[in-house]
């Protein structure tokens, strides 16, 4: 059965958006809420980057305050049921002369425990994490993550960056500065090796273009982890970037619900509703063990920027700067498996993302993954998942 309307003076609630970004998750979620609770949207700002017209009244904001026109904005409704999803730059909303406001976002904490789990859980005893903000949302990941390395028996650094940024928030995130980068790659030349980085997605190309520049292989050298899971940062990267989700879809409906008890009269507590993540998305910037010995962890990047041309051991083991007899006993040695049988399941592995994550067709898929023939491709995947590629992509799509 359908909910009463939520009716003010005869008509359905009337509720403003005001995001400092457009994500899309967070728009899916506001919107299912809406439907259910009958409420009609003000979505202007988002759409074309208006502030309501003077006079304009509403029953409630849902905000992301990232910027200080949203503030501005909220300031102008002192009275109206607010909740704010925002967990970076503006937190303290009534420090800044802003209503006193409902707060729902992400558990750092439990973001900081994912990102460094997953990288122990590779392999690698080295972990740091860029601080771009220290804000506190970082603050409490990054004591999760040097606690986490410790109990693990690994070690945890700090790679300050914010202190090289000198605009004020919000846009320190993405001032990439020469001189901020030229300190990074030095930064990042000193890390031990292998070693698991972890950093906010918005930084994570920079840090790929960094590594690249400085002739640091990833994931062989470095694991790179972003937060977040901002998919149009992380899969068109470069070098997909492995990443933990924290649910922007499900903050919203929280944050959305929270609004509506507001409207009905409810009070905001006082402390935030602090959401835990979704878990973690791997791929290819973490998509391997730890590999100690350098020359093999050269043969592991060599086969992961090749791998979709045909490959010889020979060529490998120039890449890697040992014989071909040398690459494979350290090979064999290091990942307990033959050069061969390594090329042929990162295949498959890249074979797998790709049917479950586009819409590719399968001959497109066997080429992308480096399979000479669609024929190759039904033969690798009856071997190791013991199914057809099509069979494949509708039993994980149905997982996902």
């Amino acid at each position: 059965m359908a909910k009463k309307a939520e009716h003010r003076g005869g008509a359905y609630p009337h509720v403003l958006v005001l995001l400092g970004f457009n994500q899309y998750e967070f728009m899916r979620g506001i919107f299912a809420q809406a439907r259910e609770l009958r409420w009609t949207l003000d979505t202007n700002y988002n759409r074309m980057g208006l502030t309501p017209a003077p006079g304009e009244t509403y029953s409630g904001i849902i905000a992301v305050v990232g910027k200080q026109e949203e503030l501005d904005v909220l300031r102008r409704y002192p009275t109206t049921p607010c909740v704010d999803l925002s967990a970076a730059w503006l937190w303290d909303l009534a420090a800044k002369g802003a209503n006193r406001v409902g707060r729902v976002t992400y558990d750092p904490a439990a973001l900081g425990h994912l990102a460094a789990g997953h990288l122990l859980d590779q392999g690698y005893r080295h972990l740091a994490f860029v601080n771009v903000c220290n804000g506190w949302h970082e603050r409490p990941g990054i004591r999760t993550m040097a606690e986490d390395a410790e109990k693990r028996g690994g070690d945890f650094r700090e790679i300050p960056l914010y202190r090289r940024i000198t605009t004020r928030p919000p846009y320190s995130a993405t001032c990439h500065t020469p001189a901020a980068l030229r300190w990074l790659a030095k930064q990042l030349r000193e890390l031990p090796k292998p070693c698991g980085v972890v950093v906010a997605d918005d930084w994570a190309p920079h840090l790929l273009s960094v590594c690249a520049q400085s002739g640091i292989a990833v994931p062989a050298d470095l694991a790179l982890m972003g937060l977040f899971n901002q998919r149009e940062v992380c899969e068109l990267a470069p070098i997909p970037i492995s990443s933990v989700d924290i649910d922007f879809e499900h903050i919203a409906r929280e944050g959305s619900r929270l609004l509506g008890r507001l409207m009905r009269g409810a009070k905001p507590a006082a402390a935030p509703m602090l959401l835990p993540p979704r878990g973690v998305v791997v791929r290819q910037s973490t998509n391997m063990l730890a590999v100690h010995h350098r020359q093999v962890a050269k043969a592991v990047h060599f086969i992961h920027e090749h791998f979709r041309a045909p490959l010889s051991i020979d060529e490998i083991a120039t890449a890697a700067g040992l014989s071909r007899r040398g690459l494979t006993v350290a090979f064999r040695r290091e990942l307990g498996e033959s050069v061969a049988r390594y090329i042929a399941r990162h295949r498959a592995e890249e074979a797998g993302r790709l049917l479950c994550e586009t819409d590719l067709k399968t001959a497109e898929v066997a080429e992308r993954a480096g399979y000479t023939s669609l024929e190759h491709l039904y033969r690798a995947f009856k071997r190791t998942a013991d199914t057809t590629p099509a069979r494949y992509r509708q039993q994980h799509r149905r997982q996902r």
